[in-house]
């Protein structure tokens, strides 16, 4: 059973895909969970919280008062469960002199939609929050352990200087192909189909391994619908990704370089933990070894030149 208590804190529409979500606050705590949902049904639960007047009765209005019209009420909503990126919920009912409690699967802006009309508590379980709990400046945007971060131009202030402009455009172009897919969140599939785009040392130490650069984006593509909850949750920048930058910063810093540059990236990739991207590129054939020996071959002839 969800023991969390939450509220509808506001309903927003993402900069990064223009879909509306809309914002749980946990009643008693920091975290926040956003749950995205079309333009509708936002209007649905807005009109309510709004005390909008309408003419005629909405869907929800009349499933409220056929629920009461049988004699049950609503005693709770609740966000049970992640599964594939799809949020988890159900009604609890309650009705008959004997107070008998009835479970109803629902969609959770339908379920959200019913609680703002019925004044039901709303409620989601602790692993819910633990997976996909965020926590919000004042200003509202994504922060904190919670959070899978904001924005792929506020990576880390004392990070992004460190980012070639190559790898920069990278990380945006990876937040338009997130938008395209109707992401929320930013992962290293995305990244690494930006940086195969790219023409680049990363594409050229690919293309020497043998691998089509140009079918990355399709096995991606495919391999997002099949595993797409592999890296997914919150918004923003997935835990992989962050690892990613970090790593990158860490490999430009042991080969010499003042800037992270594509190659760098490539190595982040390749050596994240359970990435999309890195499972993709390990089934290619790509590894730090296979990526450090055709950075050598690239850069032999420079090496050796006489000044």
């Amino acid at each position: 059973m969800a023991n969390v208590e939450m509220v509808i804190d506001d309903i927003r529409v993402s900069q990064m895909n223009n879909q509306p979500v809309v914002i749980l606050k946990e009643k008693k705590g920091a975290r926040y969970l956003a749950i995205w949902t079309s333009q509708t049904q936002a209007d649905v639960i807005a009109v309510k919280m709004r005390k909008i007047p309408l003419e005629r009765p909405l869907p929800h209005d009349l499933l409220c008062a056929a629920i009461r019209t049988l004699g049950a009420s609503v005693q709770s909503v609740n966000i049970a469960g992640l599964k594939k990126d799809n949020y988890l919920a159900f009604m609890v009912l309650r009705t008959g002199e004997e107070e008998k409690q009835m479970y109803l699967d629902c969609v959770p802006s339908d379920g959200l939609a019913v609680a703002v009309r019925e004044k039901a508590p709303i409620f989601a379980e602790e692993e819910v929050l633990k997976k996909a709990g965020i926590l919000l400046d004042k200003a509202g945007n994504p922060v904190g352990p919670c959070s899978e971060g904001a924005s792929m131009k506020r990576v880390d202030d004392e990070k992004i200087d460190i980012l070639s402009d190559d790898v920069q455009d990278i990380l945006a172009e990876s937040e338009a192909e997130a938008k395209r897919m109707n992401c929320s969140y930013v992962c290293t599939g995305h990244v690494l189909m930006a940086l195969s785009k790219r023409m680049s040392t990363a594409t050229k130490v690919m293309e020497n391994a043998g691998v089509r650069v140009g079918r990355i984006q399709i096995d991606i593509q495919t391999l997002m619908k099949e595993k797409q909850a592999v890296e997914g949750g919150g918004v923003g920048l997935t835990s992989a990704v962050k690892e990613v930058i970090k790593i990158a910063i860490a490999e430009a810093k042991r080969l010499g370089s003042a800037k992270v540059l594509p190659e760098h990236l490539l190595l982040g990739l390749v050596r994240a933990t359970d990435g999309i991207a890195a499972n993709e590129l390990k089934n290619l054939g790509i590894t730090p070894e296979t990526i450090y020996v055709e950075l050598i071959r690239l850069f032999r002839p420079y090496l050796f030149q006489t000044i």
